[in-house]
């Protein structure tokens, strides 16, 4: 699992090695989601992690770039929610890619804490 951007930071999955846990279409969601939420569209993008929580409901990735996407459209209770879930699941997923520099090589649970800290 890795990567991480946008200012609030996000995270998806293509360059990490080792993921073999992860199923394929699982990742096809995460890295069109992270596209649309790059891209800013929100609602594409919600519906793209919407999906992979759906497989996986503690996918941390998902978790995240999901809150972000509440975040950046003003629903922060709901942004809050999946950070904490991010948080919680407790995976030791990486960011290997960010838009916000230093943030490469976080895990996940560190991003989730840092965005919640932005609410």
């Amino acid at each position: 699992m890795n990567i991480a951007r946008i200012a609030l930071t996000a995270a998806t999955l293509t360059a990490f090695v080792g993921c073999a846990d992860q199923p394929a279409k699982e990742d096809q969601l995460l890295e069109i989601g992270y596209d649309h939420l790059l891209r800013q569209q929100w609602a594409q993008a919600e519906a793209d992690f919407q999906q992979v929580l759906q497989r996986d409901a503690n996918n941390p990735y998902a978790l995240l770039n999901l809150g972000v996407v509440y975040q950046q459209t003003e629903r922060e209770d709901e942004a809050r929610d999946m950070y904490q879930r991010a948080v919680e699941s407790g995976t030791g997923a990486v960011a290997v890619e960010s838009n916000v520099a230093g943030e490469q090589g976080r895990s996940v649970t560190q991003l989730a804490e840092r965005n919640l800290s932005q609410l």
